[in-house]
C-alpha cells in the first residue's frame, strides 16, 4: 500500500499540494477520485468551505458562517449531509473503480460524519494508493490511524506546497 498523509498547520497549503497532486498523476493518465476543500471568501473575508469532488467538480458547502446546522466547528455550522452527498460518493466509487484515492481533509468538520469514518476505514483496508490531508493538530483514532499506517509524510511549511505535491506524487506512483 502507498498511502501518503499531508500534514501542516493551517493555510500552509495542504489542499493546494493535494490538488496539485491530482493534476500531476492527471497529466500521467492516472485515473484518481475522492475531493478536497476549498475556503471561499467574499471580500477577504472567509465565509466558509465547500467540498469538491475529483474528477467531476459538483461542489457544495461542508461549512459556512453564520449558517444553520445542528453540527458546529468554531464560528462554522457544518453540513456533514453535503460531504455525504458530494464527496463521499467519489470516494467509495473511486474505490470501485480502482482510482488513486485523494482526500483534504481528515479534520474536525470531516469527522463529524460517521459515514465518512468508514468510508476513509474501508479505503485503508483495501490498501489502495491514496493521500490524505489531515488537521495538523486534531486527535481522533482515524487520524492516528492515518498518521501510524503512512508509507509517506508530508509537513508542509508555508510556499512549499509544490515541492510537497512533487514527492506524494512520485510516492503514489511507485
Amino acid at each position: 500500500m502507498r498511502l501518503a498523509v499531508i500534514t501542516g498547520p493551517p493555510g500552509s497549503g495542504k489542499t493546494t499540494a493535494l490538488v496539485r497532486v491530482a493534476e500531476i498523476l492527471g497529466s500521467r493518465g492516472v485515473a484518481v477520485g475522492g475531493f478536497y476543500t476549498r475556503e471561499v471568501r467574499e471580500g477577504g473575508v472567509r465565509r466558509g468551505f465547500e467540498v469538491v469532488a475529483i474528477p467531476s467538480g459538483e461542489t457544495a458547502w461542508l461549512a459556512l458562517r453564520g449558517g444553520s446546522s445542528r453540527f458546529r466547528v468554531g464560528a462554522y455550522a457544518v453540513f456533514p449531509e453535503n460531504l455525504e452527498r458530494v464527496g463521499i460518493p467519489q470516494l467509495e466509487r473511486s474505490l470501485e473503480e480502482g482510482r488513486v484515492l485523494l482526500v483534504d481533509e481528515v479534520g474536525p468538520m470531516e469527522l463529524l460524519s460517521e459515514r465518512f469514518v468508514r468510508s476513509v476505514e474501508r479505503v485503508l483496508e483495501a490498501a489502495r494508493a491514496s493521500a490524505f490531508t489531515v488537521h495538523f493538530r486534531a486527535r481522533h483514532p482515524l487520524i492516528e490511524r492515518l498518521r501510524s499506517s503512512a508509507t509517506l509524510l508530508e509537513v508542509v511549511r508555508f510556499g512549499t506546497s509544490h515541492l510537497v505535491a512533487e514527492r506524494v506524487a512520485a510516492h503514489l506512483l511507485g
